[in-house]
C-alpha cells in the first residue's frame, strides 16, 4: 500500500510545527526549516519548484515525527494495509469533511481517502483515537465479512426518511466500531455512555428495556454486518408492515408517512373501483391518505368529499 500527502495537507502540518504550536520543536530546527524553505524560491521552473517544496515539507513531516502516530495505527490493521493500494491524506475543510472513505475504480483497485484536520497533529494521543475510529471504518467496508455496500438498500423510502436512515446508519455503524475499540483495549472515539445517550434518543419510541437490549448487542458485536444495521434503520417503528391506518404510518398509495387517514366507510364507489384499478393489492381496510383522496376526488368533481379521519 502506498501512502500519499496531498501538498495543501503537508504544507499545513509543517507550518504547525515551525509556527510553535506543536510543543517540544527545537528553536534552531525551526529556524533552519525557514531559511531551506527561503532557498527555494530561487527556482525559477514553477514545477520543479512546487516538486522541491513537497519534498522539503515531506522531509520535516517525518522528521518532526508527524508521520508516525499514521503509520503505527496502520499497522494495527493490517486488512487495510493488504487490500488498498493507496491511502492518500488529505487536510480537511471542516467538521463534516473529516473522516475516511473508500474509493473504488473500474479495475477494482482501491483507495482510501483520510480528511484531517491538522489541528489534531499536536496530540498524539487523540489523533490515535481519531485514526483507529477511522481505520476501523476502513477495515469494514473492505472486510468481506461486514459485507459492505455505498448504496444503502432501503427500498419504499422517501427522501426525508433516507436522511433519517442515513443518520441512524452512521450512528449504529459508529457504535460498533468504538464498542469493538473498547472491547481491545483503546479508548474509543466517543464513551459507550454517549453513545447508549444518542442511540435512546434516536429510538426514544421503543421501550426501554428493547433500547438497552438492541444498544448492547451493537456494542458487544465483535462481527457486525451491514444487513443487521440495515435492518435497524429501514422501518424501526415497523409501520411498513401494519398493513392499516396509523398514525405515522405510510399511505399505501403514495407511500409518504401520514397523520390524516380518510374515512373508507363513506368512499365513494367510483372511487374505490379506480384505486382498485391502479392498485389492484389495495383493500378498503389499509386506507388512504388525504392526499391521495383529494387527488382522486379531483377526478370526479360531483362526488361529495368524505369525512377525514383524525387530524
Amino acid at each position: 500500500m502506498q501512502l500519499r500527502y496531498d501538498d495543501d495537507f503537508l504544507e499545513a502540518a509543517v507550518f504547525l510545527c515551525a509556527s510553535g504550536r506543536r510543543s517540544g520543536v527545537p528553536p534552531l530546527q525551526i529556524t533552519r526549516f525557514h531559511r531551506k524553505r527561503e532557498q527555494l524560491y530561487s527556482i525559477l521552473d514553477p514545477d520543479e519548484r512546487n516538486a522541491a517544496f513537497f519534498k522539503l515539507h515531506l522531509d520535516w513531516f517525518r522528521e518532526w515525527g508527524l508521520e508516525q502516530p499514521l503509520t503505527d495505527v496502520l499497522n494495527e490493521f493490517p486488512l487495510v494495509r493488504e487490500r488498498l493500494a493507496v491511502l492518500a491524506v488529505r487536510k480537511s475543510t471542516g467538521k463534516n469533511d473529516e473522516g475516511a472513505e473508500l474509493y473504488v475504480n473500474e479495475a477494482g483497485q482501491r483507495t482510501g481517502l483520510l480528511a484531517l484536520k491538522t489541528e489534531r497533529l499536536t496530540n498524539h494521543a487523540t489523533l490515535r483515537d481519531f485514526l483507529r475510529h477511522e481505520f476501523m471504518h476502513l477495515h469494514d467496508m473492505l472486510d468481506p465479512v461486514f459485507g459492505y455496500s455505498p448504496a444503502l438498500d432501503l427500498p419504499g423510502l422517501n427522501a426525508a426518511q433516507i436522511r433519517l436512515a442515513r443518520e441512524r446508519y452512521r450512528l449504529l455503524w459508529d457504535i460498533t466500531i468504538d464498542g469493538r475499540l473498547a472491547a481491545a483495549g483503546h479508548v474509543p472515539l466517543q464513551p459507550r455512555e454517549q453513545h447508549a445517550a444518542a442511540f435512546a434518543r434516536g429510538y426514544s419510541f421503543w421501550p426501554e428495556a428493547r433500547q438497552a437490549a438492541t444498544f448492547a448487542s451493537l456494542w458487544q458485536n465483535p462481527t457486525p454486518r451491514q444487513t443487521d444495521i440495515l435492518a435497524l434503520i429501514a422501518d424501526p417503528r415497523g409501520l411498513r408492515d401494519a398493513h392499516r391506518p396509523a398514525p405515522g404510518a405510510p399511505c399505501p398509495l403514495c407511500d409518504f408517512p401520514t397523520f390524516h387517514w380518510a374515512d373508507t366507510r363513506t368512499l365513494a364507489l367510483e372511487i374505490r373501483q379506480r384505486i382498485a384499478a391502479e392498485f389492484p393489492a389495495w383493500l378498503p381496510d389499509q386506507g388512504l391518505c388525504n392526499r391521495c383522496l383529494e387527488t382522486y376526488q379531483a377526478a370526479s368533481p360531483s362526488e361529495p368529499a368524505p369525512a377525514v379521519a383524525g387530524g
